[in-house]
């Protein structure tokens, strides 16, 4: 069995500033960024991917993603996400 995938994603007050964060464990690669879908509404997205830099998989198709609550709860189960897509 391989390594095991080790995240250390930022906590809310780092991503609430418009911040984004990806990282990469071989070719697996992961993405949390914010998103404002209204002029109220804010998620947290996540995404993974192989390969290439996320703009050219998000362009080919080739992301998987996934939408969370704009709070430090909505990072906590993007993070369980990205462990789930990871070990799929």
């Amino acid at each position: 069995m391989g390594e095991e995938l080790k995240l250390r994603i930022p906590k809310f007050d780092y991503m609430s500033q418009k911040n984004t964060f990806s990282g990469s464990f071989g070719d697996f690669r992961y993405k949390l960024f914010p998103l404002e879908k209204d002029e109220i509404e804010k998620v947290f997205v996540a995404a993974v991917y192989k390969n290439n830099c996320f703009e050219v998989e998000d362009e080919a198709g080739r992301t998987i993603k996934e939408e969370f609550e704009y709070s430090q709860d909505g990072i906590d189960k993007a993070t369980e996400w990205i462990y789930s897509q990871y070990n799929a």
